[in-house]
């Protein structure tokens, strides 16, 4: 089957391999992560998107960084 494609301009964005989002009820504010394999094989890191911009104080991280940075942000908010 035929997909269309949408050539705008620019490179395809990149497949999250997880996801991660967290909502804040009482004032609506939200943190969607996503972890985005790098292209070696066989790398245990990945590329780090948040809210849909590319990270700039982490850019590449395991998930047992991620995780603690959660915690940290967790713990403060």
């Amino acid at each position: 089957m035929w997909r269309l494609r949408d050539y705008t301009g620019g490179m395809p964005r990149p497949e999250a391999h997880y996801t991660l989002s967290l909502v804040n009820h009482e004032t609506g504010e939200r943190l969607k992560v996503e972890l985005i394999d790098l292209p070696f094989p066989g790398a245990r890191s990945f590329r780090i998107r948040v809210n849909g911009e590319w990270a700039k104080k982490v850019p590449v991280a395991s998930k047992t960084v991620v995780a603690k940075q959660l915690r940290t942000w967790l713990v403060t908010h």
